[in-house]
């Protein structure tokens, strides 16, 4: 081989290593994939809803913080729930109680959610308190928590839940139908009563249509709402492999607040 030659190879070879390297380190330290269990949500068709943004956002966020890629799963809550306590992987949006917290480790809140009462706009009521509700049917998605005051409430037989699937736009037909009284939903709590019923409506129009209900007949939010302020939640199995993920989580949730506090001052 001619010394030109040799000398090119040379330099080209000492020029690709640290390029060979920093591939090799990055293959090394590929983020592992962890399955993040949710509630299911469908839609009309009974497909899988995609994320929120709001969910999208965090989730990429935390991607992005704790190095992971998480792997969305998503069933029925109560399956949901039996998984993550089976160790199957970080569940996020299950409601905290005293039971589940012998369980599963939760971490500190990501952001809050409102309860709202939806009803059709010709049977609104005043609703002030608990006892408003009673003999009336309540659609609840089933398996899904409400709160402890919902929990006695039930346990006393002063008010009934009627089984919802995880589908807006069922629940709505359901209620247009008037096979349930009320239902029951949780938004995110920047949302008024006002904004959020003029979401739902635009979603009512046709089923409205579909259904030839009376004109004006569509849906009503009630102004008070049920719960303000509803935290939400990851949490993972006492003892699993995950669980140190959650003190991560914390911290990085810490560092978002932060940043957040910071921008406010700023602007």
């Amino acid at each position: 081989m001619n010394p030109g030659k040799r000398a090119f190879l040379l330099n080209a070879s000492l020029l690709l290593a640290p390029l060979l390297g920093l591939h090799a380190a990055r293959a090394q330290t590929a983020a592992p994939t962890v399955s993040l269990i949710m509630g299911e949500a469908l839609d009309e068709a009974g497909r899988s809803k995609p994320l929120r943004p709001l969910q999208r956002k965090l989730f990429d966020y935390l991607e992005n913080e704790l190095n992971v890629n998480f792997d969305v799963k998503r069933y029925p809550w109560p399956r949901a729930e039996r998984k993550a306590v089976d160790g199957d992987g970080l569940i996020f949006g299950l409601p905290k109680t005293p039971e589940r917290e012998r369980s599963l480790h939760f971490s500190d809140p990501t952001h809050t959610n409102t309860l709202w009462l939806v009803t059709r706009s010709d049977a609104a009521f005043r609703f002030e308190s608990i006892q408003d509700l009673h003999g009336k049917k309540i659609g609840a998605v089933r398996g899904y928590g409400y709160g402890d005051e919902f929990e006695r409430a039930r346990a006393a037989g002063i008010i009934r839940f009627e089984d919802d699937l995880p589908s807006r736009v069922t629940r709505l037909q359901r209620l247009l139908l008037k096979r349930v009284d009320v239902v029951l939903f949780y938004q995110p709590s920047w949302q008024t009563a006002a904004e959020f019923e003029a979401e739902l409506r635009a979603q009512a129009a046709p089923l409205a249509a579909d259904l030839r209900l009376p004109p004006g007949v569509t849906i009503s939010v009630l102004p008070k709402p049920v719960q303000t302020d509803t935290p939400q939640y990851f949490a993972v199995a006492r003892g699993a492999r995950d669980e140190i993920l959650i003190d991560r989580i914390n911290q990085a949730l810490l560092k978002q607040q932060k940043q957040a506090s910071l921008r406010n001052r700023r602007s």
